[in-house]
């Protein structure tokens, strides 16, 4: 649903790259999570969008000429929209956007929590 939503906006997209998905407590202890992530119920996904090129990082999408955190902006507001929205009930979550680090690009954290959460820069 949200793949189809990010194309009608004109952001071509064939699949998100999903930078993180399920975690074992483990790992995710590891990494420094927070205890009781969604991850480690298999209830979140840390995604962006790389098509263009392919480069396992987050595409230029406001088109400034730079990969920051006002790409991934982009993904977080077109997902935030849907809140609110009957349909999407069910889907119901947390939405973050994060900055890039020397670890990673920025990307958008999704997940199924079953209320309204809102966090991250």
């Amino acid at each position: 649903m949200i793949l189809e939503k990010v194309n009608a906006k004109g952001y071509r997209c064939d699949t998100f790259h999903v930078m993180s998905g399920y975690r074992t407590p483990y790992y995710n202890e590891a990494i420094g999570n927070v205890p009781y992530s969604r991850h480690i119920y298999g209830g979140a996904v840390d995604i962006f969008i790389d098509e263009n090129p392919q480069d396992n990082m987050m595409d230029d999408l406001n088109r400034d000429g730079t990969i920051d955190y006002r790409d991934a902006a982009v993904i977080y507001r077109i997902i935030d929209a849907l809140y609110g929205k009957k349909f999407y009930d069910p889907f119901l979550g947390g939405l973050a956007r994060y900055k890039k680090t020397a670890n990673h690009g920025p990307f958008v954290h999704v997940d199924v929590r079953g209320q309204r959460a809102r966090w991250g820069d």
